[in-house]
């Protein structure tokens, strides 16, 4: 079988490029013979064939997943200049995909057609649907790709409740809807965590990709946050991680955070390997996330956290989530039972202080982040995907 999957922002190595490699791990497990092509292209500044554009070997060596019958396939589009040249290059991708048993859109508000034999769209947004003035011919033509686009997918595959709810309110696309959370770590991995009694520092940590715009990670307001409250939280570190893209707005945005962190225990983690995130993860107390803070979630839902990997990845170390209430957040904490959930400024300033000067509400509700964990596995995700993948015939 061969399988098409589309990603240009695989570079990023986040948290959804995690997701689609266990999703391509799957594919590999359940099928004798397959090969598996992840579709990349150059977008903005991204350049496919730099020297340093990772490889599948940086891609397992981030984050531990042994791909073996998956290669990367690099298609060199032209830079588009105007509307028209967007579609030839959408156009290109699609007739790609033809080639193919299995197209799986992996790609972020992609509004890709496939054309496969089988279509699978990966949701983690869905794009908004086409609104265009013009001629009444004109709008025809969008309405008609529109349709085009919903229609040539099997199944669509949502990461939360929150992302299929904005899913079925675009699109309506109703009984081709499933809801997969994205796989974090494996059953075993996690009693292994929970069973360790790790030697804890007063360490506030949080992990996102550093990038601007869409649903960016608040890092500069998290770093404002802990600075306003420096002498409240007295004797604790502030440590981020996250990846960093060579676009020159996302670099510009980490030297405006390097400049501001200076003369404070506020810590960059950028591009670090596995390993040092998983030390961070065993030593730190609190993590924090403030994905669509001061965002309208009703106007502005893409703005939010869809679901919240690296919100799960702590809590399997025990480290207990203080994290906004909205998105997908709220499907993960339980509030006061496995984390806290905040409103305000205020909320997360009184929800941080209270963990860090009451050890023992610390202890209870870290041991209940393991619990609740134990939902978003890698065992859990494999087995949602197999009874979707068995109902489709090649």
């Amino acid at each position: 079988m061969k399988v098409l999957v589309l990603n240009p922002y695989f570079p990023t190595l986040g948290g959804g490029e995690k997701h689609m490699g266990y999703l391509c791990k799957f594919i590999e497990n359940n099928y004798d013979s397959v090969e598996i092509d992840i579709l990349v292209h150059n977008y903005n500044n991204i350049d496919i064939n730099a020297d340093d554009y990772p490889t599948i070997e940086t891609f397992s060596d981030r984050f531990g997943i042994k791909l073996c019958h998956t290669k990367l396939k690099k298609l060199d589009l032209p830079k588009p200049g105007s509307l028209m040249e967007h579609y030839q290059n959408k156009k290109r991708i699609e007739k790609l995909s033809s080639g193919y048993d299995l197209f799986i859109n992996f790609m972020y508000l992609s509004k890709h057609i496939g054309r496969a034999k089988r279509n699978i769209y990966s949701c983690m947004f869905p794009p908004q649907r086409s609104f265009h003035s013009g001629s009444l011919a004109t709008r025809a033509v969008w309405r008609f790709l529109d349709f085009q686009f919903r229609r040539s997918y099997d199944y669509y595959l949502s990461n939360s409740l929150f992302t299929n709810h904005w899913l079925e309110y675009i699109w309506k696309t109703g009984k081709k809807n499933r809801i997969v959370y994205p796989p974090v770590f494996s059953e075993e991995l996690l009693e292994k965590r929970a069973s360790v009694n790790e030697e804890r520092k007063d360490i506030l940590l949080s992990v996102g990709r550093f990038f601007v715009g869409a649903h960016n990670k608040k890092q500069d307001w998290m770093i404002d946050f802990f600075i306003r409250n420096i002498e409240r939280f007295k004797g604790w570190e502030y440590h981020l991680v996250g990846a960093v893209s060579s676009m020159e707005e996302d670099l510009k945005y980490i030297q405006g955070i390097q400049e501001k962190i200076k003369g404070y225990p506020i810590y960059l983690h950028l591009n670090c390997s596995l390993e040092e995130l998983e030390s961070l993860y065993r030593e730190a107390k609190i993590f924090w996330h403030a994905t669509g803070y001061m965002e309208n979630d009703a106007e502005f839902p893409e703005k939010m956290e869809h679901f919240g990997i690296t919100t799960v990845e702590a809590m399997s170390y025990g480290v207990v989530p203080v994290v906004i209430n909205k998105g997908g957040q709220p499907e993960i904490v339980e509030n006061e039972v496995n984390g806290y959930l905040w409103d305000d400024e205020q909320q997360l300033l009184e929800l941080t202080l209270e963990l860090m000067e009451n050890n023992k509400q610390w202890e209870i509700v870290s041991k209940n982040c393991y619990k609740r964990a134990d939902h978003f596995s890698i065992e859990k995700f494999y087995q949602k995907n197999k009874e979707i993948f068995d109902g489709i015939s090649f």
